[in-house]
């Protein structure tokens, strides 16, 4: 085997290992994270779910209120919310089984505002 069909398969090697250690990584760091729901809201019709929740991912940290919306099948998983995230608490309002009304306090940082999840709507109000 010639030095340059070497180098490019140690290369290959080199970067599928990379790929798999940071995977391993990425997944232990999620193992380290927890959710801890305050509130399960169901939708009028009850196909979807509100979870407001908190999530830490250690000690350093500190916690982040969280908000995911899944259909009422689906099992919550300990993931960051996939609608909202902030470093204050907030409430949520079903104005209908589409519509979704987050409100959160006007100092608060948003680190994640979706307009859409799992086909609702959501509208949001500072105060």
């Amino acid at each position: 085997m010639n030095k340059k069909v070497k180098t490019i398969l140690i290369t290959i090697i080199v970067f599928v290992l990379v790929f798999m250690g940071a995977k391993f990584i990425s997944k232990e760091l999620d193992d380290m994270c927890g959710n801890d729901i305050k509130q399960k809201i169901s939708s009028p019709n009850g196909e979807n779910v509100a979870y407001i929740f908190e999530r830490s991912c250690g000690e350093t940290t500190g916690f982040s209120p969280q908000l995911s919306i899944l259909e009422k099948d689906d099992k919550f998983k300990n993931k960051s919310g996939n609608t909202f995230r902030a470093n204050k608490d907030f409430s949520i309002e079903w104005l209908d089984n589409k519509h979704l009304k987050v409100i959160y306090h006007k100092s608060s940082e948003t680190y994640k505002m979706e307009k859409k999840s799992n086909g609702i709507e959501i509208e949001y109000m500072s105060q």
